[in-house]
Order: C-alpha cells, then structure tokens, then sequence
C-alpha cells in the first residue's frame, strides 16, 4: 500500500504570477539511482522552474528538485482534443488565470490536456480551425500558464486517425500518423520537466452495433501494434475498413528519439481499464507509469477488482489514474477511486475541467466539475472533488 508516500508528498510550489513568468534555465541534479545496473541520467536542465521535475524512482513519482514522493492529483481539460477539428476554435475556452487560480484553490497538482494530432500538424485536414502554428501556440500559452502556477501537465494523445480518416474521435489504437505527432511534441517539451507524456488515450477491443467482437486488442499488438483495427472511431458504424495499428513500443521510441527523457504513461487495455499484462508487455524504459482509468461502467470497477489487478502493479511501476470519474448524478464511484487512488496510487485525475453555465444540464456536461464564470464546483461531482482534494 502506498499510504505512507501519500502523508509525506510534498507540497507543489505556488508561482504568484499564473501568466506573465519568464521562462528561465533551472539546472537540476539527478540523484543516484539505487536500482542495480542502471546509471543516473546526466543533470538536464527545466524551462519550467516553478513546477516539479517528475521522474521515475523505483515504483514510485519523484521530484528530482527535492527527491521527495510526487503524488499527481488533479483534472482532466478537454477541448483541445475536438474542437479544432469541428471547426470552431483551437480549443472551448477557459484557458484562462482565473482556471488556473480555481484549480490551486482546490488543491489540484496536475492537469492532464488531451491533444489531437490533426490539429498538431502541417497537414492538417480541411475540417480544421486555424493553423498548425496556432494550435501550437494555443497549446503552448496553456502548458506555459499551468507549469508557471507549479503545476505538472499531461499532455495526452486523446483523438487520432490513420491516413484519410479524420481524427475525429477515439481510435481503438494509433496509427503511423502517430509517430511524427510525437517526435514533434516530444520534441517541443523535451526541456519543461514538468510535463509528462500520456502516449495513447484508450486502447480497446472493438465491438459492433450488435455488440459482437470485431477487434480484439491483445497485449502484443498494444506493445507492438501490427493489427489492423477498424479505420472508424470508437462509437461510430463500421464500414469494414482497417488500418496498421502501431504499438506502445514505436511512441515511446518516438519520444525518446526526440531527446525528451520525461515519464511516459502507457494506458492499459479496455479502455485503459485492464492492465494484468502490464508488466510483461511495457517497453524497456526507467521512465514509465502505468495509466489507469477507473469509471463506475467498466469491467474493473470496484475495490475487489482494484486490489487484485492494479495494487499489485503498484508495487512494481508508479501507477497513476489518469482518467476518473461519474456521470449518473452521483459521486460515490468518484469518492471511492479517489480513496483508493489515495492508498495505492501515485495520483488521479479526474474528468473533466468542463465549465458550463450555471445550472446547466446539458448531456455533454454530465462529467462537468466546474460552472459559471469564476468556475464553480458543480454539484455533485465537483463539490466531491474540491472536498477530496482538499480545497
């Protein structure tokens, strides 16, 4: 169990101003690794002094500042994912200091941003808002604003299509159109320690309108890639259409060819919700956290399950849920992922940073946390959170 990591974590250093810091060199010195036959990283140096540098440390998150235990509480913020692709904006609005004030004011210490790579990239499909370079920026002015408030950022590879396929929602894996994504990010924040890589949103298995399987995600194509998935995202009606699946493996390479030495997280099968092949699956790398999404309609959904599956995995690998939450006007799943997330993981996350007008009800607003212009915690989910994270 990891309760003892989570008394002593250290606090996340606050910067007074969100938006207006310069960006400046901070040498940090690794200390020695104590795992046999590995040799301690060169001191590199962080664009983004005011926030944690995250590494890996055994099984455990550490800022390399201190060496202390890192424990990465937060939110998810959608926009950037979807609504370049619409057509309407690089991203939904509310990157803005008044965000970024309300999540210190809840106690939050990492914020997770879902990407889409269409939107990354030059060869951007007509469907898309703006430019390559504006996108970028967008993304860019928001990393900037978190990392200078000291918090960590996630940057997720969330919507993804193969060639010809607009990326327009969830793919049940990546394709080659993912590799140049992630040399070109890992790329740019090569240098910001704060920020860590979330390779792929949601590996899964695929089933038709009749729910009979059509594609099934093992652990060798997650690792490898090599199937051929359906070319359509996740939800849509299938046309019988397939692409090359490229595997955790090819991403992490990506990264790491870039000259980015920060964690990865690899998500786990089924929606990120299975991971027991985990361990034997995962690349080679010192710098790696397992990623878990816990949601009150997947197959591991309990503590039963948590304790079995991912509290073993916990003990070898950091573990973090980067994706929780619940949405049938209840909060008593998102109360009991985050005390177990508290026991046995390195952070959660919980989705989603939505703001909505107040008193809104609006279907796509079911996971909102947040509402109103000074947002708001939103009943119930985001008065639990603010509750539990202790703001």
């Amino acid at each position: 169990m990891r309760a003892s990591r989570r008394r002593t974590a250290v606090a996340i250093v606050i910067a007074a101003a969100v938006l207006a810091s310069a960006a400046v060199i901070a040498v940090v010195a690794l200390p020695p690794s104590d795992e046999p036959g590995r040799v301690a990283a060169a001191p590199r140096a962080t664009l983004t002094p005011e926030a944690p540098v995250v590494s890996v440390r055994d099984a455990a998150l550490i800022d390399l500042r201190s060496g202390e235990p890192l424990v990465l509480d937060g939110v998810n913020w959608p926009g950037f994912e979807y609504a370049c692709i619409q057509g309407r904006g690089h991203d939904d609005g509310g990157a803005e200091p008044a965000a970024v004030h309300a999540m210190l004011d809840w106690g939050v210490t990492a914020v997770r941003v879902p990407l889409n790579e269409q939107c990354w990239a030059e060869n951007r499909p007509a469907d898309a808002f703006g430019t390559a370079a504006g996108y970028r920026a967008a993304v860019d002015a928001w990393v900037t604003a978190l990392t200078d408030a000291g918090l960590v950022v996630i940057l997720d590879l969330h919507w993804s299509a193969p060639d010809g396929e607009l990326a327009d929602g969830l793919r049940a894996m990546p394709s080659a159109a993912s590799i140049p994504f992630w040399s070109s990010v890992a790329e740019t924040y090569r240098k910001h320690r704060a920020v860590v890589f979330d390779l792929f949103n949601e590996p899964a298995s695929i089933y038709d309108a009749d729910d009979r399987l059509v594609f099934e995600l093992d652990w060798r194509c997650w690792a490898e890639g090599g199937c051929t998935p359906p070319v359509e995202a996740l939800g849509e009606p299938l046309g019988g259409g397939t692409y090359p699946a490229v595997g955790m493996t090819e991403l992490l390479g990506a990264v790491r060819g870039a000259g980015a030495p920060q964690p990865a997280i690899l998500g786990g099968i089924d929606y990120a919700n299975d991971l027991r092949g985990w361990l034997d699956a995962a690349p080679d790398d010192g710098q790696l956290i397992a990623g878990a999404h816990l949601y009150p309609d997947q197959r591991c959904a309990d503590e039963t399950c948590w304790n079995a599956e991912l509290a073993p995995l916990a003990e070898q690998v950091p573990l973090l849920v980067s994706e929780f939450g619940q949405s049938d006007g209840g909060d008593d799943h998102l109360r009991r992922a985050f005390a177990w997330s508290r026991e046995n993981a390195d952070g959660a996350l919980a989705w989603a940073w939505w703001r909505i007008e107040a008193g809104g009800d609006e279907q796509d607003a079911r996971f909102a946390l947040v509402e109103g212009d000074d947002f708001a915690p939103r009943s119930p989910s985001g008065t639990a959170l603010r509750e539990l994270l202790g703001g």
